[in-house]
């Protein structure tokens, strides 16, 4: 089976770091963003067959990304799982806007690779 690749976007670059790690180690190939200024030319490019998506994010916050690949006709069906540490989010947002998934952080592994491989296989 080939590696499913992963876009993950969230400017706390600790939290990409170690996520990009974990999910390298369970053999999925990563693509990394602190922002999502060039979101489309890396859709584009990379073609990644999931999207984990921080909401709070400098200058286009998590769902202003994800209404923007929603409305668009190449990308729209992409899933998407947006993370926050942000326990005030309002989640029903997240799920109204077409995130596919949301999970907080701290991330608990076991439990994104279960949801992401859930996601994966649709």
């Amino acid at each position: 089976m080939d590696k499913k690749k992963v876009l993950i976007i969230d400017d706390d670059m600790t939290f990409l770091e170690s996520i990009e790690l974990v999910l390298i180690s369970r053999q999925f190939d990563i693509v990394k963003a602190s922002t999502g200024e060039f979101l489309f030319e890396i859709l584009t490019i990379e073609k990644p067959d999931l999207i984990l998506l921080d909401i709070n994010l400098p200058n286009k916050n998590g769902f202003e990304l994800l209404e923007s690949i929603r409305a668009n006709s190449e990308f729209k069906r992409l899933p998407v799982i947006m993370i926050t540490g942000d326990v005030t989010t309002h989640i029903d947002k997240a799920f109204s806007e077409g995130a596919d998934d949301c999970i907080f952080k701290p991330v608990d592994i076991d439990e994104l690779i279960n949801r992401m491989n859930k996601l994966l296989v649709k």
